[in-house]
């Protein structure tokens, strides 16, 4: 058995996930940090030996430190999760770890990542030295020999969680064992609806990161005339935009680099303006292999259009089909009121961004679990909402993002963090001046540039 630690991405995203989507405080401690502090760099692998008594002291010392700044974590957040990131490879220190922690009234869950696949050990070893401080500098080749030796010290002591019955304690401890190459877990006594909500993010997540690209659909009527919300169709503007859309799907989207057929989903919300977006893609019907039965081929559609719920723009109430002049001058208290707190203002008989947060936490499940290419056309509040968590911004940071029209945002999640690449398709030469969702004292912006707020 190989135990495999997760990667900084992978954790990240476990993070912002129950702190972004349940306002639980959350925070990762890693040992690796707390040696690099404390140790220095590099170490080699007879380091990680543990016939090495001076270097067991030093890594214990370090373990240590990480768990006396949780206990201090957990004390000032009662409702915190405090996420040790270390190998904890052996049943006693899994007792000490235990024990700090019931001392200060946590509960505990351990998750165990492990793996026997050769190929995907032999990528997530190279991963792990390209973006780990350790090896900074260093030749990959090297690195990747110095990082399996540690593995292979690792593994000479390393006692699985509740194994065979070997510690008749930790049969009746809470853990999950994932082995995501074969899509097999082991939930064992798991209670609570924080834990299940663990359980069910980690079970969706994928071992390989795919692209998801994000854009608004193109200029609607509405915008055009300056008013929020209603379900109004494309400007002619909008529609070159979905030309050039699908043109840009041709090429980048359902096409790797060399011309091979890449097969890609798209998601729109169940409103006109995004529907009409997706018009001009086209839908052709490529064959690929079975995941679950390499042997077995089977059809896919390209591109096929999703209409989903979760996505549709944030209902504005009483307020939909008006300009924000018009907010202003007839719900002047309301007006004020959403811009002293734009995150948690509700418009009238409508919906606020903290709603809109809670009917996107399916779509960021749905959005892990697949794993090709994905293609959404959304409407801004959404949008910023996703790329929000995507990218480490906070709550309150979201209703401020900015979103541009006619531009596709693409979203790369990686070890360490997602690349973001910002591609304009799309810059009208008559000059439109806005989205026409310009608020009372902003200047106009042009709708190729970043746009101003709206909802």
């Amino acid at each position: 058995m190989h135990p495999v630690r997760m990667r900084q991405k992978d954790m990240w995203s476990r993070t912002q996930f129950h702190s972004f989507f349940h306002a639980v405080p959350v925070r990762v401690f890693n040992v690796a940090e707390y040696r690099q502090r404390l140790c220095g760099g590099l170490k080699d692998a007879e380091w990680f030996d543990l016939s090495n008594q001076e270097a067991l002291a030093l890594r214990t010392q370090c373990n240590q430190a990480a768990i006396r700044d949780m206990e201090l974590f957990l004390s000032e957040c009662d409702n915190g999760v405090a996420i040790l990131d270390s190998t904890n490879p052996t049943h006693q220190r899994r007792v000490n770890l235990k024990t700090a922690m019931h001392n200060i009234g946590a509960k505990v869950m351990f998750i165990e990542v492990y793996n026997e696949d050769e190929q995907f050990l032999a990528s997530h070893y190279r991963s792990t030295v390209q973006y780990s401080a350790d090896y900074a500098g260093l030749c990959d080749i090297s690195s990747e020999m110095d990082f399996r030796k540690k593995v292979e010290k690792y593994r000479k002591f390393y006692e699985p969680v509740d194994h065979n019955g070997n510690h008749e304690d930790e049969s009746k401890w809470t853990y999950m064992k994932c082995d995501h190459s074969k899509q097999h877990f082991v939930v064992h006594n798991v209670k609570g609806y924080l834990q299940q909500k663990v359980v069910n993010f980690i079970m969706n997540m994928r071992t390989t990161s795919h692209a998801f690209y994000l854009t608004r659909h193109g200029q609607s009527e509405y915008n055009d005339l300056g008013r929020i919300g209603g379900d109004s169709g494309l400007t002619v503007h909008g529609l070159r935009y979905a030309q050039k859309l699908a043109e840009f799907v041709d090429k980048n989207i359902v096409k790797d680099k060399d011309g091979n057929d890449v097969p890609a989903r798209l998601w729109t919300s169940t409103m006109r303006r995004t529907r009409e977006t997706s018009q001009f893609i086209k839908q052709t019907t490529i064959r690929i292999r079975s995941e679950t039965d390499p042997a077995l081929e089977i059809e896919w559609v390209q591109m096929r259009p999703r209409a989903w719920h979760h996505l549709d723009e944030l209902f504005a109430g009483s307020c939909d089909g008006m300009t924000y002049e018009e907010i202003e001058e007839k719900f002047p208290e309301e007006w004020k009121r959403r811009n002293v707190d734009k995150l948690a203002y509700r418009y009238p008989r409508g919906e606020s961004y903290l709603d809109v947060i809670a009917r996107l936490e399916p779509i960021i499940i749905e959005m892990e679990r697949h794993q090709e290419p994905l293609l959404i056309i959304g409407h801004q509040a959404v949008l910023r909402i996703i790329y929000a968590f995507y990218m480490g911004h906070s709550r309150s940071e979201a209703p401020h993002l900015s979103i541009p029209l006619n531009t596709v945002i693409q979203i790369a999640p990686g070890p360490v963090e997602c690349k973001v690449t910002r591609t304009v398709l799309y810059s009208p030469l008559e000059g439109v001046s806005s989205d026409g969702q310009d608020e009372p004292g902003k200047l106009p912006i042009c709708i190729v540039a970043d746009d101003p707020p709206s909802h």
